[in-house]
């Protein structure tokens, strides 16, 4: 009789019961009005619908913000202002239209078609030629199905495009691609302080990473100048600098992953002066000690690049849950030093990225309290096995390969 594998169930059943939750998620926020129109795709709605109506200057213009959602919504809002950067409006301004489900929907599908690519570019940092089919699936749906990616997709977020530079900056630097890498963290810009952190260490030590993004950085800075004229890019600075100051009395604060977050979630903060110094001091202390540490490393590796995107996500001044995202990236440079070490059955091995996603999912049951609790804890737990380099797995006998 054949012997039953616990672990192929129970994986197929973690992708399956994933996919369907997610989806049935979706299916609600679709045929909800206040879910669909309180998700974060309004402010791309808005660019895209403003770019084509009164032209691309007036994407910031906030009266043009609140008359589009206004007529959404069909009352009185309070505009969900939409910052990031401009070179965006082209892609909004082609996929909206008056329909703005219809509109939603094709986002989607963009977004599932980013995450596709990335999930492959990560896929291939690692050496696919070591993995049986199943096994690559069972990884790969993991990375897809992966919680904050799916959080941002139903918040209609481009977190995607923030992974997808990430992605191409991890794979760059691993395949020895610096200046490729670099101009794949360009596209972090998108998060601007993001980049900011996982860039500027790179001008002391593989500088061609650093001089990459900033190629790119400038072409995109270019681009967006270029199309929103003098009295855009006026407005533009108005309403991120707006943004920025009521990151400490807007609600959405206190879904932070950051120390910012932290504060908010447990501290009444009257004066927002001094804990936003103080998020910001670590902010800046934590781009000195990795321009320190690359100072001293003869080679930037798979725990540089992990430990650097863990920090970042923790000490970035303002962040919410689905940039979580680029917790795929230590994750995959886990599995690429286990990989190299051969000490770690593939078979456990690839489950990484569906465990983490599961963890994350299990933050949401009841008020949703354990939510960050279990994702630091998990943080965490990737920073360790970055910093033993997977070794410590080997205490588990279940684990190690049979020629350990």
């Amino acid at each position: 009789m054949k012997r039953i594998n616990l672990r192929r169930i129970l994986a197929f059943v973690g992708i399956f019961a994933l996919l369907f939750y997610f989806i049935l998620t979706w299916v609600s926020l679709a045929g909800d009005l206040y879910q669909r129109t309180g998700s974060d795709f309004i402010g791309l709605y808005n660019f895209g619908r403003i770019y084509q109506t009164e032209g691309i200057q007036h994407i910031y213009d906030i009266a043009e913000q609140e008359k589009i959602e206004e007529q959404i919504v069909g009352h009185p809002v309070t505009v969900i202002f939409y910052t990031h950067l401009p070179f965006m409006a082209p892609i909004a301004k082609l996929i909206v239209d008056r329909d703005y489900m219809a509109s939603f929907k094709r986002w989607a599908m963009i977004l599932l078609f980013l995450n596709a690519i990335n999930v492959y570019i990560l896929a291939n940092t690692l050496d696919l030629k070591r993995y049986t089919k199943e096994n690559l699936f069972i990884m790969c749906a993991g990375a897809f199905l992966f919680d904050p990616t799916a959080s941002g997709f139903m918040n209609g977020q481009d977190t995607a495009i923030l992974l997808l530079g990430a992605s191409i900056w991890a794979w760059g630097i691993f395949s020895k691609r610096d200046f490729l890498a670099g101009l794949g963290l360009s596209l972090t810009t998108v998060r601007p302080q993001a980049a900011l952190f996982l860039a500027i260490p790179f001008l002391f030590r593989y500088r061609k990473v650093f001089w990459g993004f900033v190629f790119g950085s400038a072409l995109l800075a270019a681009f967006s100048i270029w199309l929103l004229k003098v009295d855009g890019t006026i407005k533009f600075i108005e309403s991120i600098r707006y943004i920025e100051s009521t990151i400490w009395i807007e609600p959405h604060s206190f879904d932070m992953p950051t120390i910012s977050g932290i504060i908010r979630r447990n501290f009444t903060v009257t004066d927002p002066v001094f804990p936003k110094t103080f998020v910001w001091i670590w902010y800046l202390a934590g781009i000195i000690g990795f321009s320190i540490w690359w100072h001293k490393s003869q080679q930037i590796g798979e725990k540089h690049i992990g430990l650097i995107t863990l920090a970042g996500i923790f000490l970035l001044p303002y962040a919410h849950y689905h940039e979580l995202t680029l917790l795929l990236i230590p994750i995959f440079c886990v599995l690429r030093m286990v990989e190299r070490q051969g000490t770690v059955r593939q078979d456990y091995l690839v489950l990484l990225p569906l465990i983490v996603s599961w963890i994350s999912a299990l933050g949401f049951i009841g008020s949703g309290g354990i939510k960050f609790p279990l994702m630091y804890t998990v943080m965490l737990v990737l920073a360790y096995l970055l910093f033993t380099e997977g070794k410590v797995l080997t205490q588990f006998p279940a684990l190690v390969t049979q020629t350990e």
